[in-house]
Order: C-alpha cells, then sequence, then structure tokens
C-alpha cells in the first residue's frame, strides 16, 4: 500500500474571462495519508470547493497530477473517471443530495448494486453508525442530521480509499454538525481512509489530524 492515499502535486486552474485570466489555484499540493482526516478553511471563493472537485475528479485542473494510491491518474480518459470515482472516492455533499423515492436502505443498495466488487452489507453499515431504524424511511421523514449522517453512511458504502466532505455541517446547529464530523473522523479511523473536509466550521476542527488554510487559491498548512 502506498503511504499516500491521495496526492494532488502543482494543481493550478484558471478561467478566461474575456481578456483577462482568472487564476482559482495556484501551484496547490497537498498529500493525504491512509487513516488521516485533513480540513481546508478558508473564506468564500478562495479555491476551496474547486480544490475538492479536481481532486475527486469532476473537474480537471489547467496543469499537475491527480495521484491515488501511487497511480497518477491525470493522464486517464475522461471516460474513464465516473469508473474510478465510483470505485476509489466517496462524497459526502453539504445538501446530502438524497434521492426522495428511495429509502434509505435502497439508497444503500443502489451504490453497491452499481459496483459489484463492494463486500460491505448494507444492514450492518447502517447498524454500525447507528441508523439501523432509519433502514425503511424517506428522506422526507428524516431530520435534517439523520440525511447527514446517511449521506456519510453512503459515501463509504462503496468502501472508497478518499472520502472527500464539502461543508458537511453548513445546513446543522452546533451539535449535530460535531456529531456528523465525529462520524466521518470514527469512520476514517475505522477503515483507514483518507478523508479531505472543506469547513468554515472553525469549532470542529479539533476533530481533524491535519488543517490548511486556502486564501486566493493558495493553500497554506497550519502549524
Amino acid at each position: 500500500m502506498n503511504e499516500y492515499a491521495l496526492q494532488l502535486k502543482n494543481i493550478t486552474k484558471k478561467y478566461h474571462d474575456g481578456e483577462s485570466e482568472n487564476i482559482v489555484l495556484k501551484d496547490i499540493s497537498l498529500n493525504v495519508k491512509h487513516g488521516e482526516f485533513v480540513a481546508i478553511v478558508g473564506p468564500s471563493g478562495s479555491g476551496k470547493s474547486t480544490l475538492l472537485s479536481i481532486a475527486g475528479m469532476l473537474l480537471s485542473p489547467n496543469s499537475g497530477e491527480i495521484v491515488l494510491n501511487g497511480k497518477c491518474l491525470s493522464d486517464e480518459k475522461q471516460k474513464n473517471w465516473t469508473k474510478i470515482r465510483r470505485k476509489q472516492i466517496g462524497f459526502i455533499f453539504q445538501n446530502h443530495q438524497l434521492l426522495p423515492y428511495l429509502t434509505v436502505e435502497d439508497q444503500l443498495k443502489l451504490v453497491k448494486n452499481m459496483n459489484k466488487k463492494v463486500s460491505l452489507d448494507v444492514n450492518e453499515t447502517l447498524k454500525e453508525l447507528g441508523l439501523k431504524d432509519c433502514a425503511k424511511k424517506y428522506p422526507s421523514n428524516m431530520s435534517g442530521g439523520e440525511k447527514q449522517r446517511i449521506a456519510i453512511a453512503r459515501a463509504f458504502m462503496n468502501n472508497p480509499d478518499v472520502i472527500l466532505a464539502d461543508e458537511p455541517t453548513a445546513s446543522l446547529d452546533g451539535t449535530r454538525g460535531r456529531q456528523v464530523v465525529e462520524m466521518i473522523k470514527k469512520e476514517v479511523m475505522k477503515h483507514n481512509k483518507a478523508a479531505v473536509m472543506v469547513t468554515h466550521d472553525e469549532r470542529i476542527l479539533d476533530l481533524v489530524d491535519v488543517i490548511y488554510r486556502m486564501d486566493k487559491g493558495i493553500l497554506v498548512r497550519d502549524n
């Protein structure tokens, strides 16, 4: 096993706006080990979400390399990116993005059916995360905290190497937000995953292993 689950090497992302050029990410590098929980904080518009999208292979950089488990994926054909994401990356979105017409149990089964190599059991996963009572519920019958916890369960369902969380506490109060991040931390440690969380919430930073701060497209590690 490679020491690092995720590496971003000299990532630059820029957009053209007429004749002007807007550089969103400036030569950014990031290394995340297996079992390590990393937070990226910074003001709106600093480039945090763009960096997360590139790490999750949802967006291409203008230059630089994306490396998962020691394998450089930047030169992979775009048509292979979906397959790589499905097998190696789990996403936790700010608005959880649950399908309204599926029960919790069926949400997780859908993920499992998309990746035939997944060995995780849906009911065991729900039980482990304290969500067994939600198995037959639809999203409309759950609280915001429950929905976000289901989103976490879904992210871990395909047994990915890397978890990417985009503002997972944004729609929750302080107590529920902390519970959600504690849940991510527990699963990262237990299953030796790498996790990167973009957040504005400074109150939960004591739960992560490493903190980076981003401003104007530049990423700096906290001492």
